[in-house]
């Protein structure tokens, strides 16, 4: 097994970002601070801290005010490379935070038009100058979206893309940041989003957008989800689960971990499996993470679905290594499923590759906290 640790226990209500993003701040080579959300229901508020990760001393990044009748408050963040800048959003618009402040203070940037709502997943650009945001009926499912992009200097703002359907996971591909990879999530509507899940938009080659994938497999149709873009190659990793949404979204092809290129040629099956919901990629292409657990939706109906009131059951799992090159993956850590973000494990790497950060739920009190792998010895495991 390799070293883990938690930050906190789940008193504080701490948890981490989303898998295609970034939380650690990297200088110099090496991982020296991780930035977690902390969750304060009563004041509904959410605030980021950065923790220093060789003396656990915290800095407050900003406080996020939500309104008191959102029924579930947080954020997700993303962190530059270098570890300078952070870009988050809440409903009321994006902002942008200067790290290396003395004291930083988020800077409001982007608000969404009336009666639009903003998507909750913010995307740093690799060369840190500019961000992408969508935006759709406030309250709809089903869209339209409108993809922007950001300059992190003048503020100004691209239409990207433009859909009928409910877009959201806009990611760019750091191998070529010109592809930008993004899920179609249109739930039942429009009947694209298990079985028409990643696309990928492209200045030149996918001006419009382009299924990524048919999700066809030697052994029939699969379901996809939670794709992560790759770091090494214009490539991305997503789940086939054996269930997606619902129960009536099983395929019959193999479920488990796979890799999709944007240039047509076949899926590749990374490794098999009926338990991974969540995925994630180091930079190098070596290493793959997934959570793998008891996490299924339980009773619900369509209509649910359509409305976005789903009941997802709650339970233990873990988090795997999945070797990239194929061979036998390698337990991280035991984790707790909670109901809904942010209490999924989401696991993920740091730049460095070196780190592995995930949050646990506690499944009798939905609280989280933040779990932490130490990698450095990750080869000599094989």
């Amino acid at each position: 097994m390799l070293p883990t640790r938690h930050l906190s226990g789940f008193e504080d209500y701490r948890y981490f970002t989303y898998p295609h993003l970034n939380g650690f701040i990297s200088r110099d080579g090496a991982d020296s601070a991780i930035v977690v959300g902390q969750v304060d229901p009563a004041a509904a508020q959410t605030t980021l801290l950065e923790i220093d990760l060789a003396t656990s001393t915290e800095r407050s990044l900003g406080t996020f005010q939500h309104r008191h009748d959102e029924k579930n408050i947080f954020v997700w963040w993303d962190v530059d490379v270098a570890g300078t800048t952070l870009v988050s959003a809440t409903n009321a618009g994006v902002y942008l935070v200067d790290l290396t402040a003395a004291v930083p203070v988020p800077e409001l940037i982007f608000t969404p038009p009336p009666r639009r709502g903003i998507s909750a997943v913010v995307s740093l650009h690799p060369a840190s100058d500019r961000c992408l945001v969508s935006h759709y009926p406030f309250g709809l499912l089903y869209g339209p979206t409108t993809l922007l992009e950001i300059d992190l200097a003048t503020k100004e703002t691209r239409e990207v893309l433009t859909s009928e359907t409910m877009l959201a996971h806009f990611q760019y591909c750091e191998a070529d940041p010109a592809w930008i990879g993004f899920s179609n999530q249109s739930r039942l509507t429009h009947n694209y989003g298990p079985a028409h899940r990643a696309w990928v938009h492209h200045p030149e080659h996918a001006p419009y957008g382009r299924l990524l994938w048919d999700q066809q497999t030697p052994t029939g149709p699969v379901s996809a989800t939670h794709e992560v873009w790759a770091f090494h190659d214009v490539s991305c990793v997503l789940v086939a689960p054996h269930d997606a949404a619902a129960p009536w979204n099983r395929r019959t092809g193999t479920a488990g971990l796979y890799q999709v290129w944007a240039d047509g040629r076949p899926a590749r099956l990374i490794r098999e499996s009926t338990a991974y919901n969540h995925c994630s990629i180091d930079r190098t292409g070596t290493w793959a993470v997934v959570d793998c657990g008891p996490y299924e939706v339980a009773t619900a109906t369509t209509e649910d679905v359509d409305s976005g009131r789903v009941s997802l059951s709650s339970g233990h799992g873990r988090i795997e290594l999945i070797p990239m090159a194929g061979g036998e993956p390698i337990q991280v850590s035991d984790v707790g499923f909670g109901s809904v973000h942010p209490r999924h494990p989401h696991p993920n790497f740091s730049p460095t590759g070196r780190t592995l950060a995930w949050t646990d739920t506690n499944p009798d009190t939905d609280r989280t906290r933040v779990g932490l792998a130490d990698l450095t010895n990750l080869e000599n495991l094989r």
